[in-house]
């Protein structure tokens, strides 16, 4: 059977889709670019926002009628199943993700056609591996209890995985031609919590493994960093860590963080940073903002402004804040459109000053960058040991250290020229 699969949301549900299309194609089927000429369409859902779903509810009505079989994934059957109720389509979610094989079988293949699978796999079997980038998920669900969020109805409590499957996953991806290693998780920062262990302790073994790769690490939240920052400090030391912090703030009033039940103060939040960059000057800080939080004041999203503009963050991710159902802030009257909109733009355009002079004091700067993508229009994309997203304006080959040297910047990345390739990466501190 020919499949189409199509991802919303976000890294995790990638490496969902990704182990997905390895249990399927256990069972003999082909995964297809074009949903026009598949057979079924798996359609990998996320909830995290009302414009997000409404998108997801779209798509699966698009490729309904155009008479194909859907199954539906991800977190939008698990966190609102009754919005599925008019849809008749089969349905799994993260925490049953290989029970896809047995809904396949019994819905939509002949039963009279055998299945090539012998064995089928589990979900950590086979490691995710996209070009020289690996993605690996460390735990599923989170220690929260934020108070606009529906992502933990959907992913459940937290659940990490031994730190030696982590490892072997990581050394098998190693072997394979991994050269960026993506640790991917709802909160990286709180791995371990249910199993008396912390994130440090990972990152030490990990680490560990021989060979020429950068791992990444993904979005920790404020309150699960503080209580192990100088064990983490220790960790990011290591010359395979990407010096990249993304630390979601989400506001940079007190009383609104409050109300999100964020367990953190915007006090706190700016302590890690400053405790980073004491460490690492040149570390790349990526933080997310909700803007128009049912009780955030004027002085409120002041408060967020003045905290951006302290923190001068290179990365920002802003969401316009949306109800989600059966959440607690669900309760609350919500703000006007047009004024979250408004913030919003007030805030995009603060942290795309904040970035334009960051980027522009790069321009002349010559920077070992590791390739790791294959840009538009023949470029390449790699990234320095601060995770800067470097656009190189020609065709060379991936998983390479090349000296660049920057020649322009737009709000979102940097401009290089290739000077010289390095087959072997020169010790981490000449590029500090």
């Amino acid at each position: 059977m020919n499949i189409h699969i199509k991802t919303f949301g976000c890294t995790a549900n990638k490496a969902d889709s990704h182990r997905i299309m390895h249990l399927l194609a256990s069972q003999g089927h082909v995964f297809i670019d074009n949903p026009n000429s598949a057979d079924l369409v798996v359609v990998n859902t996320c909830t995290v926002t009302q414009t997000t779903q409404q998108k997801v509810l779209k798509y699966i009505n698009l490729v309904s009628d155009l008479g194909k079989d859907v199954v539906v994934a991800g977190c939008l059957p698990a966190a609102q199943p009754d919005i599925l109720d008019g849809i008749e389509h089969p349905s799994v979610t993260p925490a049953s993700l290989d029970h896809i094989t047995d809904i396949v079988s019994n819905n939509f293949v002949d039963s009279n056609v055998s299945s090539n699978c012998i064995t089928a796999p589990t979900l950590y079997d086979v490691p995710i591996l996209e070009g020289v980038t690996g993605i690996v998920s460390i735990s599923q669900g989170c220690v929260g209890q934020c108070s606009y969020c529906i992502v933990k109805q959907a992913r459940g409590k937290l659940v990490s995985r031994p730190v030696h499957d982590i490892v072997d996953e990581i050394r098998l991806l190693i072997q394979q031609g991994a050269r960026e290693i993506q640790l991917t998780s709802q909160d990286i920062s709180a791995y371990g919590m249910d199993m008396d262990l912390r994130l440090p302790e990972l990152l030490h073994a990990v680490t560990a493994i021989d060979g020429d790769y950068m791992i990444r690490l993904g979005m920790m939240n404020p309150f699960t960093v503080i209580g192990i920052i100088d064990d983490l400090i220790e960790s990011f030391k290591s010359p395979h860590i990407f010096k990249f912090l993304h630390i979601p703030v989400q506001s940079g009033s007190d009383k609104v963080l409050q109300h999100m039940n964020r367990k953190h103060t915007a006090k706190e939040f700016k302590y890690i940073i400053d405790t980073f960059r004491n460490h690492f000057p040149g570390i790349v800080i990526s933080t997310d903002f909700i803007v128009g939080y049912p009780t955030e004041t004027e002085q409120d999203f002041n408060d967020t402004l003045k905290l951006i503009q302290k923190i001068r963050p290179q990365k920002v991710n802003i969401t316009r804040y949306s109800s989600r159902p059966d959440t607690p802030s669900s309760q609350l009257r919500d703000l006007p459109s047009w004024e979250k909109k408004e913030r919003s733009r007030r805030l995009t355009k603060v942290h795309h000053t904040i970035n334009r002079e960051l980027f522009k004091k790069r321009i002349g700067d010559s920077i070992h960058v590791l390739t790791t993508e294959v840009g538009k229009d023949n470029s390449t994309i790699g990234r320095d040991i601060y995770y800067n997203n470097i656009v190189v304006k020609k065709d060379i080959s991936l998983g390479n250290w090349y000296d660049v040297k920057i020649t322009g910047s737009t709000t979102t990345y940097l401009i290089g020229e290739i000077e010289k390739k390095n087959y072997i990466c020169e010790p981490l501190a000449k590029w500090m």
